[in-house]
């Protein structure tokens, strides 16, 4: 069974850096959400190996660089399962998570998941909404980052999170090979560049996070 120690080799074979303590949180809350996702529809992947690679490791791509500074308010955009926020949280410790989802069932179920965890007190909060009304409800320009991971290709996140993010934030977008990324969408938010790497098998198969910008 995949250990701490274990990941943080993963975590460099996809040149994505952790520390212990990071990695040890992250295995953490991997498996009190498979343990909520026994009641609570969070993944289809139920073993607790392959969900290290299609959750965990690819979570873990957040690792990868690409940042100047730290993030400090962070949105995970469509969280569902909690990730890739939570892992935001294990690379991050001090930033400030928003996990926004519709479906109030899932973020009960992250929610007790985390608390099952070591994580810094408040480092969470759990928002149930349609993030088209998150402007509106006092969202508009408060994030540096903003992710999304199986959510939706980034011309239709873009929309959404453009108007979340603070100038000269960041959206990162986890894709598989079949999605595009243009260099530009419509509205003003500019590709910045972006990681690809491979995860082993049984998962077999690249991945992409790409960045996109909002001038400052």
């Amino acid at each position: 069974m995949t250990d701490p120690t274990r990941f943080l080799e993963l975590a460099a074979g996809i040149h994505s850096e952790i520390d212990l303590e990071g990695a040890t949180r992250l295995l953490a809350y991997l498996d009190a959400m498979l343990a909520e996702n026994e009641q609570v529809n969070l993944t289809a992947v139920r073993d607790r190996e392959d969900a290290v690679l299609f959750h965990a490791l690819d979570s873990a791509a957040i690792g990868c660089g690409g940042f100047e500074a730290a993030p400090t308010k962070v949105l995970d955009l469509g969280t569902g399962n909690g990730f890739p926020g939570v892992a935001v949280a294990c690379f991050y410790p001090y930033a400030k998570i928003t996990l926004m989802d519709r479906t109030l069932k899932k973020l009960k179920a992250i929610e007790r998941a985390v608390s099952a965890c070591d994580f810094r007190p408040g480092t969470f909060e759990y928002v149930q909404m349609d993030a088209a009304e998150a402007p509106s409800r006092g969202y508009k320009s408060k994030f540096d980052l903003i992710t999304t991971r199986a959510v939706g290709p980034p011309i239709a996140i873009a929309p959404l999170a453009k108007p979340l993010l603070m100038r000269g934030g960041r959206l990162l977008c986890w894709l598989s090979d079949d999605m595009e990324s243009p260099s530009q969408i419509k509205g003003g938010l500019k590709r910045l560049g972006g990681v690809s790497y491979h995860l082993p098998a049984p998962a077999d198969r690249q991945r992409h996070v790409v960045h996109y910008g909002r001038p400052g």
